[in-house]
């Protein structure tokens, strides 16, 4: 009893003593603005019992309120609310200072400064108040003098530790702080928010699992911190609601799920932890179990939240277990799994240790679990890559194994593969050669039946006769072109089909096909629509492709459509490095093609279904052929349609610009003058008005005969049309248009011509034109050209140079028709059935040309080449080979074997009388003489037209320095091979300019460089190097002009 009286004597007297020390509280001195004053060790606290008490009650209890006996700020868990009481004193310079709790968890922060018994400022915060605008309970104050303030804080909270870390800063360094804070978070969510983004994206390409739950566990934890960090206060300005007041500890179940179901997929705990799998999947149970009962409130506050703490310490401590028994299960990537787990263990541990008061509250404390999160979080997609690499490596592995165990298996599959690639190639040859063959029988006598019947053209037949010879040639020609279709696609099968780009002038190809279409067209009553745009006059492309790839799509167009319009449309645009883009659009109003339809459209010897190939015959190979080309053009095929109203196919090819000058431009013979067009077609009036318009005219579009009498004045030209399709009006059109007053009018037809009908129409028109319109029409109307009396292929045969040619063929007709056409020409022509007969002739004859025919019994044309090679009279004699193969490989075979051109059959007159007079001279070799520059000879090359010549003559002067160089480094290393390529190359460049005498010497050094007589090459190749210096002294003379 006497020990119980000390006991109780000792306690007044401590207690008496703590009352004393109330009395005389400690006030802080606020003296350094670049500072920040943790206050957490001079805090006196109250608690509340039964009831909350006011500032007004604290006041008044002031004397009650006790030292906090060390600097831990944490104060437990507690049913009510508590009290704290620090007093400062500001004398500094600084009168803006900020009081901050830096602890986010506290439900109420209520802040009241008192000097002299009277509250100057209050603010109340915490997540369930409304004036909280910072994360953390944050109070501005302003101390304008040195007299003492009390600062009372009210703090309670049900769902955490009532924690209190209180600092005091001035204005400026919170300011700073507190960006330097955002800025660090800033850090911890982007990052977090990276690594989600970036596994989710890999789960999409790999889908795995373990992949998916990482990015949830990321998920979890933005979660969390986004709420116990207090970012969420800034989310709901008018406070957080009270249920998510009262639950925040929910969030450390998410995370605990979420981690264990990533622990269970990334460690695969069935296979590589078996004895902490069950274990995890009953924890992961008790945490469901444990998040429910904190949802329906079924415990104090207290407990759940010690529940939360408890149960998900155990389970990370089951998570760490499963990776070390991973670990011990050879399964590598759990030792990034165990670390991460271990980091995020400690700041947990140090964390709830805080929370419950055995460690004080402080920065390191607070953030510790943060940073072991976002550690964690890093060192997972390691264990993730670390995973995939195993995975990967064990995977090759065993494909290794697989194919070490099956290597016999293989090395036989791969001896039979080899066989039936040697098999494959022979048939692929086999086939090649059958094609070879069968296009050299087809062609040859195909050759003589077009021959023979396009000169009867200009026989004086019997119209029914006529009409004969005209099926005669339309078979012919539709039979050459399906053996055209199949020698191309089986050219492209083998990728054989090559590209031969040339400068051309894309005006003359459309206007040819426009011509053939056209006529064709209208035979059909259908009215054809050229839509003709600006484009230049010169481009570089394959034009006997193009040209391939159009008549393709516009006879389709035709054998597709029974009524209504064909529309080609052309238009270009320039592109950077100059590229000219132009775009040919193919339209008509036929049958269409439905969607499911058009997969199979572009396959070989298809079309849409049987009853289209008994109705409309073809071989189908027409678009596979055409999409291929267009493909090897660096262009695009594209096609729309719908079925019963019509198809529209695009081709869109980019080719190198030659000229700058376009074809389709302001024209002087145009500009100005008034135009009338009469058109009732919409289509074709809107295509000749825009073309006329280009031209600089001034247009007025008519549909109607009603508005056509309205207009006065006098006019130009009258562009009166009769199309096909109105036939049923054209007597009603003609008695108005002859009334009509211009100066010239044109009468445009699209059905049969109207002079023919009505003689006396000529009277009243100017001409008659058919449609539709383009350039060259336009251009006649304008200069009135006259037609040539003669016919032009014989003014052209008859222009051929005084020559003697030898011609060997071991089909008779074939020689018939070469007589047919050049027995009355200057050209001396004498043929022979055989090669061997062939050389006898060249041993006693000298001739200027040779057509040797490759394909002959007995000798054939590359052995009959060899023996003439040998005679002393035409060893130099160039010999063209004259053939039906189709291949590629055939020509290049042919020109090694020292033939200097190739002839393709069928022959066509035109082909054959450039080829003669690019190799033979109408005057004698002795009395040739050859100017150095022929500025007419180059605007012929060009079309007349005077800036392509110009440049293209330009630009060939500019390289030759260097061209000669070459020559000369070449002849001198005895480089003969590439001497011969180099001389073939500026013998081609010279075929397109003005240098007569440069293009003969490069002729004859080519020639001498073929045959190996590098004698006379070592004559002719000093000459043609002087050359090339004499036409750049006479261009620097001239100054560029000629």
């Amino acid at each position: 009893m006497a020990i119980f009286r000390v006991f109780f004597f000792l306690f007044f007297f401590l207690a008496s003593g703590l009352a004393s020390t109330a009395y005389a509280q400690h006030i802080e001195q606020l003296f350094d603005e670049e500072s920040t004053l943790d206050l957490s060790d001079s805090l006196y606290f109250l608690f509340e019992t039964d009831y909350q008490l006011t500032i007004s009650d604290v006041s008044r209890r002031r004397n009650d309120f006790l030292m906090h006996p060390h600097d831990n700020p944490n104060f437990g868990f507690r049913n009510n609310g508590m009290w704290l009481l620090t007093s400062v004193a500001n004398v500094s310079n600084e009168e803006d200072w900020v009081f901050t709790i830096n602890f986010s968890q506290l439900d109420s922060v209520d802040f009241y400064l008192v000097k002299n018994g009277k509250v100057i400022k209050q603010s109340h915060q915490g997540k369930a108040q409304k004036e909280q605008r910072f994360r953390v309970p944050t109070f501005r104050i302003e101390l304008s003098d040195s007299d003492a303030v009390d600062l009372y804080i009210r703090i309670e909270s049900r769902s955490s530790s009532l924690i209190a870390p209180l600092r005091i800063q001035a204005e400026p360094i919170h300011s700073s702080y507190f960006q330097a804070d955002s800025m660090l978070w800033g850090f911890f969510y982007g990052g977090l928010l990276i690594l989600a983004i970036y596994n989710l994206a890999l789960f999409f390409g790999v889908r795995e699992k373990s992949l998916i739950a990482y990015v949830g566990y990321i998920g979890a934890v933005l979660l969390w911190q986004f709420v116990w960090g207090g970012h969420i206060q800034l989310v709901f300005s008018q406070g957080i609601p009270s249920w998510l007041v009262g639950h925040s500890e929910l969030i450390f179940v998410i995370i605990g799920i979420s981690s264990g179901v990533f622990t269970m997929t990334f460690l695969e705990t069935n296979r590589h932890s078996p004895t902490a799998h069950p274990i995890i999947k009953l924890l992961l149970i008790c945490q469901g179990l444990t998040g429910l009962i904190c949802f329906v409130d079924l415990l104090p506050s207290i407990w759940k939240n010690n529940l939360v703490y408890g149960v998900g310490l155990v389970a990370i401590l089951s998570y760490i277990y499963a990776g070390f028994e991973a670990f011990f299960n050879n399964f590598k990537p759990a030792r990034y799994f165990i670390f991460a787990w271990g980091m995020l263990a400690t700041g947990a541990i140090v964390g709830m240790l805080s929370l419950i008061g055995v460690l004080p509250s402080n920065d390191f404390t607070t953030y510790c679990f943060q940073v072991g999160v976002f550690l964690e979080a890093g060192l997972f997609s390691f264990a993730l890559m670390e995973k995939s690499r195993s995975q990967l490596e064990s995977e090759v592995e065993q494909a290794t194994n697989d194919l070490r165990n099956n290597v016999e298996l293989i090395e036989e599959q791969n001896a039979r593969l080899d066989i039936a690639r040697k098999d494959a190639i022979k048939a692929s040859n086999v086939k090649s050669q059958f094609l070879a063959n069968m296009s050299h029988e087809i062609r040859t006598p195909l050759n003589a039946i077009l021959g023979f019947s396009k000169e009867l053209n200009n026989a004086s037949l019997p119209t029914d006769q006529q009409e004969q010879v005209r099926i005669v040639n339309t078979a012919a020609d539709n039979l050459l072109t399906i053996v055209n279709d199949v020698l191309d696609f089986s050219k492209i099968e083998a990728g054989k089909l090559t590209i031969n780009n040339q400068p051309f002038s894309p005006n003359k190809l459309l206007e040819e096909m426009v011509t053939i279409m056209a006529k064709s067209s209208h035979s059909k009553h259908l009215e054809f629509v050229f839509d003709l745009h600006p484009l230049p006059e010169k481009l570089i492309g394959d034009v006997f492709r193009i040209k391939q790839v159009l008549n393709n799509l516009l006879s389709n167009a035709l054998k597709f459509t029974s009524s209504g319009t064909i529309t080609f449309s052309v238009r270009g645009r320039a592109l950077p490095h100059g590229i000219h883009e132009v775009n040919m659009t193919i339209e008509d109003t036929g049958i269409g093609i439905s969607r499911q339809d058009r997969k199979k459209l572009f396959n070989a010897f298809s079309q849409v279904d049987d009853a289209l190939n008994r109705n409309y015959q073809g071989t189908g190979l027409g678009l596979v052929i055409s999409r291929e080309l267009v493909r090897l053009m660096n262009g695009d095929l594209t096609l729309k349609s719908a079925l019963g109203q019509g198809s529209t196919f695009i081709v869109s090819l980019r080719m190198t610009q030659l000229s700058q000058k376009y074809a389709l431009s302001s024209n002087e013979d145009w500009l100005g003058k008034k135009v009338v067009i009469f058109d009732p077609v919409p289509a074709t009036r809107r295509a000749s008005a825009n073309m006329l318009s280009i031209l600089g005219a001034q247009v007025i579009s008519v549909e109607s005969l009603d508005y056509l009498a309205t207009l006065t004045g006098q006019y130009d030209f009258f562009m009166a049309a009769v199309p096909v399709s109105k036939m049923s009006l054209r007597d009603a059109y003609l008695s108005r248009f002859v009334q009509f007053p211009a100066q010239k009018r044109i009468l445009w037809y699209s059905g049969p011509e109207p002079f023919a009908q009505y003689p006396s129409l000529s009277q009243h028109f100017h001409s008659q034109v058919r449609m539709p319109m383009t350039l060259t029409k336009l251009d006649s109307l304008v200069h009135c050209k006259v037609t040539p009396a003669k016919n032009a292929m014989i003014e052209k045969i008859e222009s051929l140079p005084k020559v003697k040619v030898l011609a060997v063929d071991d089909m008779e007709m074939n020689l018939k028709l070469l007589h047919t056409w050049l027995d009355h020409s200057p050209i001396e022509l004498i043929t022979t059935i055989n090669g061997q007969d062939a050389v006898n002739q060249c041993q006693t004859q000298e001739f200027d040309l040779i057509l040797m025919d490759v394909q002959m019994p007995g000798m054939d044309g590359v052995q009959a080449t060899r023996e003439i090679r040998k005679s002393p009279l035409n060893m130099g004699t160039p010999i063209v080979a004259v053939t039906a193969h189709a291949f590629k490989e055939e020509q290049d075979r042919l020109l090694a074997s020292g033939m200097d051109d190739y002839l393709p059959k069928p022959i066509e007159v035109d082909l054959l009388i450039t080829l003669i007079k690019s190799w033979c001279h109408s005057i004698e070799p002795g009395e040739i003489v050859f100017p150095s520059i022929d500025w007419q000879l180059a605007l012929k090359r060009a079309n007349q037209n005077q800036d392509t010549a110009k440049e293209m003559l330009d630009s060939f002067i500019a390289q030759l320095p260097e061209t000669i160089d070459t020559l000369s480094a070449l002849w001198n290393a005895k480089d003969y091979n590439a001497l011969k390529a180099e001389v073939h190359k500026l013998h081609g460049a010279c075929c397109y300019t003005g240098l007569p005498r440069m293009q003969h010497l490069a002729n004859e050094t080519e020639s001498a460089l073929k045959l190996g007589q590098h004698a006379m090459v070592d004559e002719h190749l000093p000459a043609l190097l002087e050359e090339a210096k004499k036409v750049i002294r006479e261009s620097i003379n001239h100054n560029g002009t000629f």
